[in-house]
């Protein structure tokens, strides 16, 4: 039996895409759920703090951008078109955000197969050729996923630069372009609370 409160649980949408979010649902949500700090405060009828994580830990204060990118990845995978559109329009920059295992918000629309989130990431600068810490690009998953649809729209971003000067864009010049990559790696891996 699973926790009747982990369909609400706002732990998921903070932590979207985070593999330790894998591993509380295996050992909170679904095993030993009586165990989790969030359902024995819920089912005391107190309020569960946003910062409290399943063991009885707290998530040290997370910044306003670190949020919004978690609440990106979640917009993508429930497939919230308008969602993600307003989000974007807000100014979070979409080619930069990453989640600790190396996943972009084209690798994740990939993922789901929607054609549409797709096109979006790629025309706000995500890039075709970034691979995870496994090795796979947005394209690579989406074959894999069977979505022929998303593999072909890639491909065809692919086609119009390479890699090389996928990473020279004009908006990467200077200073900025050999940093660019080390911000990329580095702006999520700071969302790990245990890191």
């Amino acid at each position: 039996m699973d926790c009747s409160h982990s369909k609400d649980c706002q732990l998921y949408a903070q932590f979207a895409m985070e593999p330790s979010l894998r591993l509380w649902k295996q050992r909170y949500c679904v095993a030993e759920f009586k165990q989790c700090a969030r359902y024995q405060l819920a089912l005391e009828g107190k309020s569960v703090p946003l910062a409290l994580l399943p063991n009885g830990r707290r998530v040290k204060q997370r910044s306003k951008e670190q949020i919004s990118a978690a609440a990106l990845f979640n917009a993508i995978l429930k497939q919230r078109v308008p969602m993600v559109k307003s989000m974007l329009k807000t100014g979070l920059p979409s080619e930069r955000v990453m989640s600790s295992d190396g996943m972009t918000p084209l690798m994740v629309s990939a993922t789901v197969g929607n054609v549409e989130l797709v096109e979006i990431m790629l025309k706000h600068g995500c890039n075709p050729y970034a691979t995870n810490t496994n090795g796979e690009s947005a394209l690579d998953i989406a074959l894999t996923s069977g979505f022929e649809r998303c593999a072909r729209i890639i491909e065809q971003a692919r086609s119009t630069m390479t890699a090389e000067e996928y990473e020279v864009r004009p908006e990467n010049s200077g200073k900025e372009a050999k940093t660019s990559v080390a911000r990329t790696s580095g702006f999520f891996r700071r969302l790990n609370p245990f890191a």
